[in-house]
């Protein structure tokens, strides 16, 4: 999202039922990190698979939220809290524990991309 010469991340979005004219209808929320501003991106595909997004600040954006709020599907919230465990695409991390400026175990991580990860194993130098 762009706001305040920024670019950020949603901090929610909400995947809509889809409607006659509109499929892949989604909302992404989020507060300006500059100005604080409350601010939603409604995005869909219209009947003639054109791309359709609009922004809406403050008031308006309240007042698409609680329209919008019965045609929730899902959330990126509630994906997050159901799924505690690393799900779909998959990354490792390897992260050093330093004493004394000398490494003396790695610990390997399994992470998603929804900021979820688990300890796979721990290498000690030793």
């Amino acid at each position: 999202m762009r706001h305040c010469n920024s670019v950020f991340r949603a901090q929610d979005i909400w995947f809509l039922l889809d409607r006659d004219n509109e499929t892949k209808r989604k909302l992404y929320l989020a507060n300006c990190p500059i100005c604080n501003k409350e601010m939603v991106l409604y995005s869909c595909v219209n009947d003639n698979e054109e791309y359709f997004e609009k922004y809406y600040y403050s008031g308006g954006a309240i007042r698409i939220k609680n329209q919008l709020k019965k045609d929730i599907v899902s959330t990126m919230l509630g994906f997050k809290e159901k799924y505690k465990m690393p799900s779909g695409f998959k990354y490792g991390l390897n992260k050093e524990i330093k004493k004394n400026g000398k490494t003396i175990a790695i610990e390997q991580y399994a992470c998603d991309f929804w900021g979820n990860k688990i300890l796979v194993k721990k290498i000690e130098n030793g």
